[in-house]
């Protein structure tokens, strides 16, 4: 299979985001009012991976901190990164 190439940019509704991976950080996303529109993913091909780019795509896309943060730490997009991970989505 064919080595995925990496996404430097996508445009979602908070606009174009300027997007890096990183093995160490869990992820982030720079939302309104910021003016970077950065966001960073975890790197690697597992579901915690799948789970923080979800997470922070949601962020960029204006989904605000209420509805993807428990209060117990947790994040409620982990439901739907498993099953993406048990329909089969891996990184190429």
């Amino acid at each position: 299979m064919a080595q995925h190439k990496p996404v430097k940019t996508h445009t979602f509704r908070n606009g174009k985001y300027h997007i890096s991976e990183d093995a160490a950080l869990k992820g982030f996303c720079d939302v309104p009012p910021w003016s970077e529109h950065s966001m960073c993913i975890e790197s690697g091909n597992t579901l915690s991976a799948l789970d923080t780019a979800i997470h922070e795509a949601m962020h960029a896309d204006g989904i605000p901190d209420r509805y993807l943060h428990r209060k117990d730490g947790t994040s409620d997009t982990s439901r739907i990164s498993r099953l993406m991970w048990r329909l089969g989505w891996r990184r190429t």
